[in-house]
């Protein structure tokens, strides 16, 4: 073969060579842009799916809530309906199936209840999963130790162990904003707030230090965090949109529905709706309460024979409790609940540190360690109002008792405004309502009609059954022709609730619109020896203000008058109604909580939340007016000193100590088995239907078929 020939062999042999490269690049190239087309449409079609999956499920979370509203249930009970192996499909667009299943519902013991929902989007053989997480667990206000629109009152030598919420501006103490009561939180004892405040709008700039450590709100001391402006869960919302925040209500016919529990043991009395009691009861007419008592109910235990209480009971009237209770539950009255006495569960939970909290000092885990343990757990709810101890007025003849025997019904006038103005009921079932545009609502939000409403005036002169603080208050039912009818009265009441004896018992009352021998024979029947009462009346009477040591007629003490307000206190012991000091429940009224204790440490183990809160009870201490250089000697002192050895209440086996108080005052100590799992308010209704968590599974189990 010659040269040329060699050459164009060559040269054909490099063309076919590049030839097989390029079109080796166009196919590596052409292969490449496939696969990037393949990959973006693989994406595409991912994203797709998962966006299918979510509206999925979404949806469930709609029919789930839509069926729990629809259904009457209460949280509890609806967890238990539902069916972990029910597939649903939905119609999704552009060929994509979509289909859900309940995935896990919380158990028991978990402090916040919650539905998981697993939604899948399948299109050919490609799919994709979401998995949402539904909250079904009860209103967070119960992580609150106490919450109300206002609780400044109350913070009168006062501590609370856990967290405080409120609704309206917080001010501590007493007084005007700059102007007067600046410190008070910190007068008589002071006040401490063991957690964190969380306030719905402004709080006080008196005595204001939220830098330290304890912070200050007008003196009250707060270890924890302070809030202001808060708008969280935490607090409730305004649910109907017209500015004020909503409670969640005892719905009545959710309570009848879901109430699964019972109550057995010790003294159970019924009183059918429009009866009457005459005599207190010695026995028990009532074997077993099953659900829901449609009456009256009045419930006495004792440590042999407690009042034994399994899971939720609904009672459509008032219930009235007192002495010991043992077991898991929660009881509802559809109208007020009083506790006429201590009210004590016989197996209360361990504080850290001691008992099954042994080497616990985290308060969480001291509760799960509590619930483990199966310690009674006891709530107490009114759609209406709790009464803590008294509220009577008169006698067995109707007449009005003197100012020292009715302190607790004139404090509640005085704080809930029921001296004047008129409210308005329902004529049904004794709902309180609330005016709402044209017409009137009840707790629910729910209209009701003007033929079943009728509105009294509040007056102490007015009969029992056309005043209105009967209607709140008092233990009873409202008559077709609007009347009120008590179907236990003041004077029953008051022999249910018994005296003790007591030294150094303080009582004040405000002596306005009475003559001289008015006021003279009220301070007689009272207790005062006549010529001390001659004295007292005649300086009332001329507004004759100042203060004095007595020692005559067997009584020694020390009084002040100031204007037409007197004061009086009596350092010998004697008889008096009884003080409650020990409620171990956690407290929820859809309207109020009311309550005073004069001269004695009071134990809250629970809580207290309400509407609005009234609760009249500083402890054991030595008030302002009591001081040495009014007095004119330190015979008081030891009142200001809890600590000091002559205190009487300070500590274990002094005669007035108060086992959950500290330093003789007003103690609310917060069961923290609420946020952690243990028996919570079931027929109250929940926080449902957020979204707690959200993810993409790719867990084949969790794929519905």
């Amino acid at each position: 073969m010659g040269k040329g020939s060699r050459q164009k062999g060559i040269a054909l042999i490099t063309t076919i060579f590049a030839m097989v490269i390029a079109f080796m690049i166009v196919m590596i190239f052409t292969a490449s842009t496939v696969n990037q087309i393949r990959s973006v449409k693989t994406v595409k079609s991912h994203s797709a799916l998962v966006q299918a999956a979510d509206g999925v499920s979404e949806q469930a979370r709609l029919k789930l809530i839509s069926d729990f509203k629809n259904n009457n249930y209460s949280v509890r009970n609806y967890l238990r309906t539902l069916d972990t192996t029910q597939v649903h499909t939905v119609n999704v667009m552009g060929g994509i199936t979509g289909k859900w299943r309940v995935l896990r519902v919380s158990p028991p013991s978990d402090p916040y209840g919650w539905v998981e929902v697993a939604a899948t989007a399948s299109q050919g053989g490609d799919k994709q999963t979401v998995v949402r997480r539904v909250s079904f667990g009860q209103s967070q206000i119960f992580k609150l130790a106490m919450l109300s629109e206002t609780t400044n009152c109350i913070y009168c030598h006062l501590r609370v162990r856990g967290d405080v919420g409120s609704l309206e501006f917080m001010r501590p103490g007493w007084g005007t904003e700059g102007r007067s009561g600046i410190g008070s939180g910190a007068h008589e004892g002071g006040s401490t707030i063991y957690g964190s405040v969380y306030a719905a709008r402004d709080i006080t700039r008196d005595d204001l230090d939220l830098r330290g450590n304890p912070k200050k709100i007008n003196g009250a001391l707060v270890t924890g965090s302070v809030t202001t402006n808060y708008s969280g869960d935490m607090l409730p919302s305004d649910t109907d949109g017209d500015g004020v925040p909503d409670f969640p209500p005892i719905n009545r016919e959710i309570a009848r529905q879901n109430a699964m529990g019972s109550l057995s043991g010790g003294i159970i009395y019924g009183v059918p709706i429009g009866g009457r009691i005459t005599s207190l009861p010695t026995g028990s007419n009532v074997s077993r309460v099953n659900r829901v008592y449609n009456g009256n109910l009045v419930l006495i235990g004792t440590p042999s024979n407690p009042i034994v209480i399994d899971e939720d009971i609904f009672v459509e009237g008032d219930v009235i409790i007192k002495g010991v209770v043992t077991g898991k539950g929660a009881i509802y009255a559809g109208r007020n609940l009083y506790t006429a006495g201590n009210v004590q569960v016989a197996d209360p939970p361990d504080p850290p540190g001691r008992g099954v909290c042994s080497g616990i000092s985290d308060a969480d885990e001291c509760a799960r360690a509590n619930i483990a343990a199966g310690k009674d757990e006891l709530r107490l709810a009114a759609r209406g109002n709790i009464v803590i101890g008294d509220y009577t007025e008169r006698d067995s003849s109707g007449n009005l008792l003197p100012t020292a025997e009715r302190q607790s019904a004139d404090y509640y006038r005085s704080q809930f405004g029921f001296y004047s103005g008129t409210r308005c009921f329902d004529k049904r079932n004794g709902d309180e309502l609330t005016r709402k545009g044209g017409g009137y609502v009840n707790v629910d939000g729910e209209a009701v009609s003007s033929g079943n409403v009728v509105c009294r005036r509040a007056s102490r002169s007015a009969s029992v059954n056309r005043d209105a603080y009967s209607y709140a208050f008092r233990p009873g039912t409202i008559r077709s022709n609007g009347n009120f009818k008590p179907w236990m009265d003041d004077a029953l009441y008051k022999q249910l609730l018994g005296t003790e004896r007591m030294a150094y018992n303080s009582w004040r009352g405000g002596y306005y619109g009475m003559s001289r021998s008015e006021i003279r024979q009220d301070l007689i029947d009272s207790g005062l020896p006549t010529r001390l009462a001659r004295r007292l009346a005649r300086r009332l009477d001329n507004r004759n203000s100042g203060y004095g040591n007595f020692n005559e007629g067997g009584l020694r003490g020390f009084w002040r008058i100031d204007g037409k307000t007197l004061r009086i206190i009596i350092d010998n012991e004697r008889n008096y109604e009884t003080q409650v000091s020990t409620v171990d429940a956690f407290l929820y009224a859809n309207q109020r909580i009311a309550g005073k204790t004069s001269m004695k440490p009071l134990a809250i183990s629970g809580g207290l939340i309400a509407k609005e809160l009234g609760i009249l009870a500083p402890g054991r201490y030595q008030a302002w007016w009591m001081k040495r250089w009014y007095v004119g000697s330190n015979r008081y002192d030891f009142l200001g000193n809890p600590s000091a050895s002559a205190s009487d209440c300070g500590q274990p086996g002094d005669p007035y100590y108060v086992p959950g108080t500290e330093d003789c005052a007003f103690t609310i100590n917060y069961d923290f088995r609420l946020r952690n799992g243990g028996f919570g308010f079931n027929l109250v209704k929940g926080a449902v239907g957020q979204t707690m968590s959200w993810r993409v599974s790719d867990r084949t189990t969790e794929h519905v078929q």
